[in-house]
């Protein structure tokens, strides 16, 4: 598993997903620069009251998280305003995209951008010694409510060396 960008605009889901893991610290090891745009940011301060929102609000404060300038969004682009905001910027600021939301990333691949997933995240987080192990990141993301495939977990897994 390799991704070509070293900077790297993060989308909201798995921005939120990192941030129940507590593993926004680990970005900066990954990714030499970790973007996150306005509306980015708006959505996920959008319920104060949940953990994640605080984790990424600290990481912002630390620096871990760079909220980057405003850019211009292609409404005409038929996905949601939290993805379309993180393409623009991206191929704005010449980075690749985290983000997990189907349509989303077929887009920003028809865009000609790197794309990764939270699961490819782990997988590399596990490859550089972030992590011991990722099998149960998985489940306690999907205890937490995040939708990951069966198929999805099972790849990444063996990526990570954790099944065969």
């Amino acid at each position: 598993m390799k991704i070509s960008a070293k900077t790297i605009v993060v989308d909201t889901g798995p921005l939120i997903a990192l941030a129940r893991l507590n593993l926004l610290p680990c970005l900066p090891a990954l990714f030499s620069r970790v973007w996150i745009t306005e509306i980015v940011r708006a959505e996920c301060s959008a319920r104060p009251e949940k953990g994640e929102c605080v984790a990424i609000s600290v990481a912002i404060d630390k620096g871990i998280l760079e909220v980057c300038p405003l850019f211009p969004e292609n409404t005409a682009w038929n996905i949601d305003m939290g993805e379309s905001s993180v393409i623009a910027a991206a191929l704005e600021l010449d980075a690749g995209v985290l983000i997990d939301d189907r349509a989303g990333r077929k887009f920003a691949l028809r865009m000609g951008l790197s794309v990764i997933g939270v699961m490819g995240v782990l997988v590399l987080a596990k490859r550089s010694g972030q992590v011991p192990a990722i099998y149960p990141l998985t489940s306690a993301l999907v205890d937490s409510g995040y939708y990951l495939s069966q198929n999805l977990v099972e790849d990444a897994l063996r990526l990570a060396g954790e099944f065969s």
